[in-house]
Parts: C-alpha cells; sequence; structure tokens
C-alpha cells in the first residue's frame, strides 16, 4: 500500500515520539539508530513540534524492529499516563463526568493525532467509543490502534477513580499472534475482525463523577484546546487540510468550489496552491480512495458494497472499474481473496 501523498501532505504533533524512543531504551534498544533508520533527528520530539507520516510510521516500525517486540502499541499505551495527553488531558479529568470527558476527547482528539477521528455514541444500554481511522495506517496499524484504545482505557478510568466497567473491546483487524498478551491489558472480552475499532462500557457510567472536577480549569483547557486546534489546521499543508476534509466526510465528499470555500480562498487560487504543492484535488481524492478501500478489503469484513459507500461511490459498479483501474485489472474481491483476507 503505498503513502506517497500522505507522506508530502500529513504533518503529525510529536508528543508522544519521546515516550516510544524512552520504551525503546528501557528495553534495551538503540533509540539514536531508530532515529537513525527512520529519517529522524535524534532529539525528534523535543525540540520539534511535528513530523511528516513517513517518519513517524518508520519510527513505530524501527521501534518493534529494535527490540523485537511486535506488541509494542500496547506497551506504549500503557506508559502514557492522562498526564502525557497535554491540556486535553487537563480538560478530561477535570470534566464533571466520565461522559464529559469521554466528549471533549472526541471534539480535541486532532490536537494530539489527526490520524483517528472517535465519536462517542449509545447503542441500546451500552456507550460506544469509537476510533474511526482517518488514514490507511498501512503496518502500523495494529500498533497504532493498540496504543490507542489502552490509553484510552486508561484515561476512562483515571477520570472515574476506577469505576468504569468495561464490557468489551473490539478491533476491526486479525488476532495478532500474541493476542493472549491482552489479557494482562484489557479486563474484559477483547475481539478482533469486527468492523469498527470501539470500546464498550454501560451508558450509566458516562454519569459517574469525575474525582478531580473543576469547572474553571476544565474551561479554561478546553478553551486552549480549542487554540491548539486551530493552530495545528494553520500550520499545515492545503493538501493536508484537503484530505483531513475527505477523511471526515464520510463519502459524501464535498466538490472543489466547497474545498476552496472552506479554506476561505477563491478556487483558482487553491488550484494555484495545490499544484505549487505538486498535486490536485483529484488526485488528493483518488489517492485517498484507493488506500481506504485497501484497508477497508485487507482488514474489515465491510461487504464491497459498504465500502463503495464509505468511499463516496453511489453504485457498487462505479467503484469496481475505478478500483480495477488502479489495480491492474484486479476486481475489489479478487483483491481481497488472493490477499488471504475475509470475503464479504
Amino acid at each position: 500500500m503505498k503513502h506517497d501523498v500522505m507522506a508530502d501532505c500529513a504533518q503529525l504533533p510529536t508528543h508522544y515520539v519521546r515516550n516510544i524512543l524512552n520504551l525503546v531504551t528501557s528495553r534495551g534498544g538503540n533509540a539514536a539508530a531508530v532515529c537513525l533508520r527512520a529519517g529522524s533527528a535524534a532529539d525528534v520530539g523535543e525540540h520539534d513540534e511535528r513530523i511528516d507520516w513517513g517518519q513517524f510510521s518508520a519510527l513505530i516500525r524501527e521501534s518493534r524492529n529494535e527490540i523485537n517486540e511486535p506488541a509494542l502499541g500496547l506497551y506504549l499505551g500503557s506508559q502514557l499516563t492522562i498526564t502525557t495527553h497535554g491540556l486535553l488531558g487537563l480538560a478530561a479529568m477535570s470534566s464533571a463526568t466520565l461522559g464529559d470527558a469521554g466528549r471533549l476527547a472526541c471534539q480535541y482528539v486532532a490536537t494530539r493525532t489527526p490520524l483517528v477521528a472517535l465519536s462517542l455514541e449509545k447503542k441500546g444500554s451500552l456507550a460506544c467509543l469509537t476510533m474511526e481511522e482517518l488514514y490507511a495506517l498501512g503496518d502500523i496499524r495494529a500498533t497504532f490502534l493498540e496504543a490507542l484504545s489502552v490509553t484510552l482505557m486508561a484515561v476512562l478510568q483515571f477520570v472515574s477513580g476506577g469505576r468504569a466497567r468495561l464490557m468489551q473491546a473490539n478491533f476491526a483487524f486479525d488476532d495478532p499472534q500474541y493476542r493472549d498478551l491482552y489479557e494482562a491489558f484489557f479486563p474484559c472480552k477483547v475481539r478482533f475482525n469486527q468492523t469498527a475499532n470501539q470500546l464498550l462500557l454501560p451508558w450509566e457510567d458516562l454519569a459517574i463523577p469525575s474525582q478531580l472536577a473543576d469547572q474553571q480549569v476544565q474551561k479554561q483547557a478546553a478553551q486552549q484546546c480549542e487554540q491548539q486546534l486551530q493552530q495545528w489546521a494553520s500550520i499545515q499543508k492545503y493538501s493536508g487540510q484537503i484530505q483531513l476534509m475527505l477523511a471526515r466526510a464520510k463519502g459524501r465528499f464535498p466538490t472543489f468550489e466547497q474545498v476552496a470555500d472552506e479554506l476561505a480562498m477563491s478556487p483558482r487560487t487553491l488550484r494555484r496552491r495545490l499544484a505549487d504543492e505538486g498535486t490536485t484535488y483529484q488526485t488528493l481524492l483518488e489517492t485517498w480512495r484507493q488506500d481506504m478501500a485497501h484497508q477497508y478489503l485487507l482488514t474489515t469484513r465491510l461487504s464491497v458494497q459498504q465500502i463503495s459507500y464509505l468511499l463516496g461511490y453511489n453504485d457498487p459498479a462505479n467503484f469496481g472499474r475505478a478500483f480495477r483501474k488502479n489495480n491492474g485489472g484486479v476486481s475489489p474481491l479478487n483483491f481481497r481473496k488472493n490477499n488471504g483476507a475475509e470475503t464479504g
């Protein structure tokens, strides 16, 4: 799966890079060697505020290899306390209830990582915290989602004073060879090959009051999170901002004119700015569609019809034609079968 366009566009915060490298060091690995192989400076995360996608994914990959730890994400997530999440962690811990903290996390998760969106919904008697992937994460996908889910679980437990009852964790990828290790990190049933990445707990638990609730602190921290969100958006390349719009569109993609309006510029100006970045709106759209098509086909049980709608195709046949054109004539179903994934 190629990520060339994403590597050029996506700028990520370096908030957790030092945590990753510290974990490598604590396991006897050479953090400087990891940085060298990943194409990053040895002090990345200390002075730099952002890193590109290629460097970030390489850091994850090289860290796993350096200490020979495929379950790196589980261990990393367990080391990320609520205070490592900066202003968002402060806003969450000072919220009035667990539900308020969860909704804040959903609103401002992009200040910590733009790779996922969080949503909190009621499904029957359960609260469902869903981690929606906004980009195709390739071979670091499981590692990233493991770290995210474990740290989210830690936030829920901290805010609730250990009273939140996690019922189930769902992952939209195959069970790893180290699946037995999950028992040490998750106090609940864990299911793999699901249609979404989710943490489930009783809806009534969202009313649990925070032990450190402070309305004034929460208000100030949330306001600063909003400022961070705006600042982070402003330093993204135009292509990166558009990729994020596409990822959040859930198949209802905006027109080029609508994108230009959202970015407060004329279509002509946006076309010129994208040309300066070596791309076009259509290229960004088609690349994102292809990357996500591969990810959905290889790592979920969604049907081809469901995938086609998620990618903005009104007719699955149109999706099939576009997919075959970009994949050497191979259909979506055959691509899934040829790569040993579940059929659907």
